[in-house]
């Protein structure tokens, strides 16, 4: 029974090392291809695409107005472009702010129908509607400030065929700490390494909510439908199985506040990976499916790529099952090699990440912050089950502001 019972575990801690492993391996593809990415210029853009700028806002007077003054100073021909503010159940003085910052603003008031997913689905259709020239929309979120040339990196994809893109989204670096730098180089790895990674590669990205663009052939063919806290990752799937690709814009930066502690940091962490994790069960067996059933070969990249979890969740994966693996290994329970894919899981997620910020031009300070990775690891950890929980829930979790804080 014991040995039966070892066999199994033995099984087990083997096939686990494999899935962990191969993760860290196609990180480590993505890292090596990046250095290969040269963003296309701003000036293949034409100017001449009619776009309207969505800034879906629920009491974002904190920001709002920096976000509009940025987007108004773009060098996209000003007259191409219109900047509308969503005004989404609003309580403060966002629409008043948005307003003197030169924005339109559309008012929504449906406290029954809260989230950002419904916001931008009620403000896209209105849009449609309204602005019939209009051949994009493109959502940047309230508290972000965009760079001068967002727009025509964005719009030269747009000149080319494309009708999702996607814009390189970074961390601003307001916090001068351990922990904010240790973000901002997060972001840079899975924003500008993974995704320019895969652009070498001819892989389509995954749209990630904010600096996106988004055709009108595009949502008048496919409406957004996503209103989960990961909607944006969530119309992302829906747009793959539709056959649709969204492209990387490394030439288009938008950058946006990371908290790195406190409740603001927790939330947020639990919005972004547990509504990752939702989207993971429900759709990835769909992925699944049209891969085996319908040999759609083409939607494998997007399989692997929904499927391999945040580098901090996959980083304790790889650490837990080495220290597991080889707890066993000096009381005969199992044998050295059953330790190699850990081994190679953990060496591979080192690679990817040292590899990865080189070929995203991290500075100094980024690689200064990986000190703080264990004590970010140890709280990971503690918060695994508060991220389950919220892969249950359905609504949108907004991210505390500054001045609900009393700062």
């Amino acid at each position: 029974m014991i040995t039966a019972a070892l066999t199994v575990l033995q099984v087990v801690l083997f096939a686990c090392g494999l899935v962990v492993a191969g993760a860290t391996v196609y990180l480590v593809v993505l890292a090596v291809a990046a250095h290969f990415y040269s963003a296309p210029s701003d000036r293949s853009s034409n100017g001449a695409a009619r776009l309207v700028v969505l800034i879906p806002a629920h009491n974002e007077a904190d920001f709002v107005d920096r976000c509009v003054r940025a987007l108004a100073r773009q060098t996209y021909p000003r007259e191409n472009y219109e900047i509308i503010v969503v005004a989404d159940n609003c309580t403060d003085a966002t629409t008043e702010l948005a307003a003197r910052a030169g924005a339109r603003v559309i008012v929504r008031d449906e406290p029954r129908a809260r989230g950002k997913g419904r916001a931008l689905r009620w403000a896209i259709d209105k849009v449609l509607v309204e602005s019939p020239r209009a051949d994009a929309i493109v959502i940047v979120d309230a508290d972000s400030v965009a760079d001068e040339g967002l727009l025509a990196g964005l719009a030269c994809h747009l000149d080319g065929g494309a009708d999702a893109v996607q814009a390189q989204y970074l961390a601003l670096e307001e916090e001068d700490s351990l922990n904010g730098r240790l973000r901002v180089a997060a972001f840079l790895l899975f924003h500008r390494t993974r995704f320019a990674g895969r652009a070498v590669l001819r892989l389509p990205c995954s749209l990630v909510g904010n600096g996106m663009l988004l055709s009108r052939r595009l949502l008048e063919a496919h409406p957004w439908t996503a209103y989960s806290a990961a909607e944006d990752l969530e119309y992302s799937v829906d747009l793959r199985l539709a056959g649709v690709k969204p492209v990387f814009a490394g030439a288009a930066l938008v950058r946006g506040p990371v908290s790195s502690s406190g409740v603001a940091a927790k939330v947020q962490r639990q919005r972004w990976e547990g509504g990752r994790l939702r989207v993971i069960r429900a759709q990835l067996p769909s992925l699944v499916a049209s891969v085996v059933r319908d040999r759609r070969m083409s939607l494998v990249d997007a399989a692997v790529d929904l499927a391999v979890p945040p580098l901090g969740i996959l980083a304790l994966l790889a650490l837990t099952g080495a220290g597991a693996t080889a707890a066993l290994v000096p009381f005969g329970a199992a044998p050295a090699w059953l330790v190699a894919p850990w081994v190679i899981a953990v060496v591979g997620l080192v690679g990817y990440i040292f590899v990865g910020l080189a070929a995203a031009g991290a500075t100094r300070s980024s690689y200064v912050a990986l000190i703080a990775a264990p004590v970010f690891l140890v709280k990971k950890a503690v918060g695994a089950a508060g991220v389950v929980r919220a892969s249950h829930r359905d609504a949108w979790i907004r991210t505390e502001r500054p001045s609900e804080r009393g700062v």
